[in-house]
């Protein structure tokens, strides 16, 4: 696992794709991986894992069109898809085909009361049925979040973690990965053997701007964090380049010389980099929908913020 200084490090030049690769592999996971902190285990490669996917990705910059074809074609057979989880699934596909520490075994694997009962509705999916090098066999759930925390004072808890587009909350989807996702067993042929279920986390939680962080049980204690702030306070923002990060470029660091090399390709993620008040008229064009800043110094991706209608706060779930 390396920090996320050390990930726009080494990849401001890299492909879009492979950015986005590298950082849903190597960014740190957004649980605790001691075996205390929840009911099932949650994935964090070891060093060794670490350092062996850093040198493959490495070798996969020499070429990166195999990781777009690879892409491509699942936007033939599946349809393109604009949903964050569904592109990251992808994404790890890819690598558990061709990488060099773990290979799956089966993916998105239906499952369905079984026969002969009459109802053969389904019951739900396993993401991943995968192999490591040393033979350990993990069922892996992904999940991939951006949660905004609204708590105040010293500590919070994972139901003080909203989505940006308020449709969920951090409590209800560790509830539904913990309680139901991850109990689901593996049906023939794969229930021959022992899978160990494992939470595949990543993603950004972002704090108050202005305020303390809180403590929060069960985080990994180097997760991946920003800031929220509501559309009033925007002009408290340090000056710099600010570029404005659509939904679908939320996973990879930004890397303004990349994504303009890339413009073609990756149309909207790249712009010139304005100052904070540059961005108003854009940000009142597309609230009340939570917007995604980042700013880069020096090409380099250095903080992200959410910017919030100004009574988001205290408006309840869609």
């Amino acid at each position: 696992m390396l920090s996320h200084a050390s990930i726009q490090a080494t990849d401001r030049q890299l492909p879009h794709a492979l950015r986005e690769l590298r950082w849903l592999l190597l960014s740190p996971p957004l649980l605790d991986s001691a075996p205390s902190a929840w009911p099932q285990a949650v994935q964090q490669f070891s060093a060794t894992e670490a350092a062996a996917i850093d040198h493959w990705l490495q070798q996969e910059a020499l070429n990166p069109d195999r990781l777009t074809r690879f892409l491509s074609d699942a936007d033939a057979a599946q349809g393109p898809t604009a949903r964050l989880g569904r592109h990251a699934e992808r994404l790890l596909a890819y690598w558990l085909t061709h990488g060099p520490t773990h290979r799956a075994v089966a993916a998105h694997i239906v499952l369905r009361n079984p026969l002969p009962q009459p109802d053969r509705s389904t019951l739900g999916e396993i993401d991943f049925l995968v192999e490591d090098a040393l033979g350990g066999r993990w069922q892996w759930e992904l999940a991939v979040k951006f949660y905004l925390c609204t708590a105040r004072g010293p500590r919070a808890g994972p139901h003080d973690f909203v989505g940006p587009d308020r449709t969920e909350t951090f409590a209800a989807k560790l509830h539904k990965m913990f309680a139901q996702q991850l109990r689901h067993r593996p049906p023939p042929p794969w229930d021959a053997q022992a899978w160990q279920p494992a939470a595949f986390t990543r993603g950004w939680l972002f704090y108050r701007h202005g305020e303390p962080l809180p403590l929060v049980a069960g985080l990994h204690p180097q997760h991946l964090r920003g800031r929220w702030l509501p559309r009033a306070r925007v002009l408290e923002l340090a000056g710099g380049a600010w570029h404005h990060l659509p939904r679908p470029q939320w996973l990879a660091p930004l890397s303004p010389a990349a994504e303009t090399a890339e413009a073609a390709d990756v149309a909207g993620a790249a712009d010139a980099g304005a100052d904070i008040a540059a961005w108003l008229p854009t940000l009142d064009a597309l609230l009340p929908k939570a917007q995604m800043l980042v700013r880069c110094t020096d090409g380099v991706e250095t903080e992200r913020v959410f910017v919030v209608p100004d009574d988001w706060p205290a408006l309840t779930l869609i």
